[in-house]
């Protein structure tokens, strides 16, 4: 119900409520409050100024809870790439590994963008050992319209 309640506090512009309220909703472990809470943190967007190691552990939260398919897959990208701050401060540790299972794991929970990346990895090696075959594989069998 928080969750709810903060987004009609967003459609109509309080963002302060609704900044209050996503968070007493993030904090009881809801997926869809962890995930908007991080999208807002990654983009500095809604009240919320950019803090991408805020936004990084939301995501990592609501992937670990309930499996959220879309913060898998944000988790996974800041992982793939990892974060690196202006000033050269390791924010989030390249792990490629690591993101390819949340690819693969929001893919099998039904992610078309998680497949992709999953397509992807295998196409050049990251976080797997390269493997033309199998990109095609998935490619042709989970990404088929």
């Amino acid at each position: 119900a928080l969750h709810h309640l903060s987004l009609l506090h967003l459609q109509s512009n309080n963002t302060e409520e609704f900044r209050h309220l996503l968070s007493k909703s993030a904090a009881t472990g809801h997926p869809d409050s962890l995930f908007l809470r991080g999208h807002c943190h990654h983009f500095g967007t809604d009240g919320h100024a950019q803090d991408l190691r805020a936004a990084f552990d939301d995501f990592s939260a609501a992937a670990d809870g309930d499996g959220h398919v879309d913060a898998m897959v944000s988790a996974g990208a800041m992982l793939h790439r990892g974060v690196v701050s202006d000033d050269g401060i390791v924010i989030v540790e390249r792990d490629r590994q690591r993101a390819f299972d949340l690819y693969q794991r929001a893919g099998e929970l039904g992610s078309v963008e998680g497949w992709r990346n999953v397509v992807s990895c295998y196409a050049t090696g990251e976080g797997v050992p390269k493997c033309l075959e199998t990109a095609r594989y998935i490619a042709n069998t989970m990404l088929k319209e």
